[in-house]
């Protein structure tokens, strides 16, 4: 065998014996045992997001009462901002149709010089928007109020003192957007005036709003009762009424077309009766989107006054108590509204013969709501 040179390297050879001991190039070492594997306990990863933080603000809590009066007081002040501007557009509308009218209003108007009558009806005008803010109408309703409330005087004007209907026209139009523009920029439309943009959950009775065929009806219908009342009217007593109790009239020729009058009256009694759909329709057919309480009425334990108001008023549904509510309402305003604009700015005109004259007024608002109320009860 060959010398193993000393540079050459000797690889070793290890081998395992049967009781597990280790053979290196014959030298025995003793077994080797496996290390202990350590586990660490994994730490639990902490929340990225505290819940509590050293310099977070204290919350500061508004009081309830804080917050109401806090509102109280804006509405209170959109109260006298409508008042305001309502007023000043009045005056300034009022002297621009003035230019546009014939004038022909003026020789049968009273003057009024007495500033007495001047506040009187400033303090008339306050009441009116005031009852109207506080009721919660908005511009459509307070529109269509006015021009429902000014149709006594216009008709009268028209048929018996031969007023121009452009003078009517400019002078009627005033006052709704005298009265109603306020409204429309410090309060917003209800849902029953705008039923194609309101929340689905916030509008009832919605196929009947937006339907046009059912506007064009109802307001047909107020128009038509409007009409042959006062067509009745005229037939029967009205012609003997203004005759004693209105000095300066111009014509009666009006009062003596009979049926042929009939059509006259219709046409000029359209736009109220798109008024009374506005008014004593919509907001009542929209009425109850929000759930009724359970009555607190119990005729076990209930005392005479509690079963009066029960059986007077309790039992009506949301729609019908709306109508009601809005027809008594307008029925007292018309009545005194055409009382002060005959009696208190005509000549002429008497106290009795002006309060006869507005309540057909009256009759033929309380007639249009019940008929409404028979129309709109399959939508209770």
């Amino acid at each position: 065998m060959a010398p193993r040179s000393r540079h050459s390297k000797s690889a070793s050879v290890g081998s395992v014996d049967a009781d597990g001991t280790d053979l290196v190039n014959g030298i025995m070492f003793p077994p080797t045992t496996p290390s202990p594997v350590t586990t660490v306990p994994r730490s639990k990863k902490a929340s990225s997001r505290s819940t509590t933080s050293p310099l977070a603000q204290p919350v500061v809590v508004i009081p309830a009462k804080h917050t109401e009066s806090h509102h109280h007081e804006i509405e209170i002040l959109k109260l006298v901002g409508a008042v305001i501007l309502s007023t000043v557009l009045e005056g300034g509308l009022q002297t621009a149709a003035s230019f546009v009218a014939a004038g022909d209003v003026a020789a049968i108007s009273k003057s009024a010089n007495n500033w007495v009558e001047i506040a009187g009806l400033l303090a008339w005008k306050i009441a009116k928007l005031t009852l109207y803010w506080l009721a919660g109408f908005d511009a459509y309703d307070v529109g269509s109020i006015t021009l429902l409330l000014s149709t006594p005087h216009t008709i009268l004007l028209g048929l018996f003192y031969k007023i121009h209907p452009i003078t009517l026209a400019t002078t009627t139009l005033s006052s709704i957007l005298a009265n109603s523009t306020p409204y429309f920029f410090l309060r917003s439309l209800s849902p029953a005036h705008a039923p194609g943009s309101a929340p689905k959950s916030s509008l009832r009775n919605r196929p009947i709003l937006t339907d046009p065929y059912t506007t064009i009806a109802i307001s047909l219908l107020a128009t038509a009762i409007f009409a042959v009342l006062v067509e009745g009217a005229l037939a029967t007593f009205l012609p003997t009424w203004l005759v004693t109790n209105f000095t300066g009239l111009r014509t009666l020729e009006k009062a003596h077309l009979g049926a042929g009058g009939l059509p006259i009256l219709l046409a000029a009694l359209i736009p109220a009766g798109a008024a009374t759909m506005e008014f004593l329709f919509a907001p009542p057919t929209a009425a109850g989107n929000h759930p009724i309480p359970p009555p607190d009425f119990d005729p076990v334990t209930a005392d005479f006054l509690e079963h009066l108001f029960h059986n007077a008023w309790g039992w009506y549904s949301p729609r019908q108590k709306s109508l009601i509510s809005r027809a008594g309402m307008l029925t007292y305003l018309i009545v005194v509204e055409t009382v002060i604009l005959t009696w208190g700015t005509m000549t002429g005109v008497e106290f009795l013969g002006a309060l006869g004259y507005a309540g057909i007024w009256g009759v033929g608002v309380i007639l249009t709501a019940a008929a409404l109320d028979w129309v709109g009860g399959p939508s209770d």
